[in-house]
């Protein structure tokens, strides 16, 4: 059965995310392309869905009351910088924490659309 909201590329295989991290990194990477370059690249990877589909994930997850300010905040802060938080670099625990929380929530989210491999 087809996934609808998959987008193929007649002859290209679709490489999907191995997880919600590495998707929201993507999403990030192809803002900082677009308001830098004012165009997409093209690539030679085809992305099971558009940059969009993981911004309105987050902005659902936001109004349904499962992302807070602080979880968007975060993910913003450290996805535009291509990095997770981490104690060790001297992140704070709950930074860290509000991390996992957000990309659990958006993980779950993007596993049933099929863009994130369960």
């Amino acid at each position: 059965m087809r996934n609808k909201y998959l987008s193929f590329e007649e002859g290209r295989e679709v490489l999907t995310f191995n997880s919600a991290e590495e998707a929201w990194f993507w999403y990030c990477l192809c803002e900082q392309m677009e308001r830098h370059k004012g165009k997409k690249s093209a690539s030679s990877v085809v992305r099971p869905c558009e940059a969009s589909d993981i911004v309105i994930a987050v902005k659902r997850l936001a109004q349904t009351g499962q992302l807070k300010a602080k979880h968007i905040k975060v993910l913003s802060k450290y996805g535009f910088c291509q990095v997770p938080p981490h104690p060790h670099f001297g992140d704070s625990l709950k930074i860290c924490e509000l991390w996992k929380e957000a990309l659990g929530f958006l993980g779950d989210i993007l596993k049933k659309k099929g863009i994130v491999t369960a």
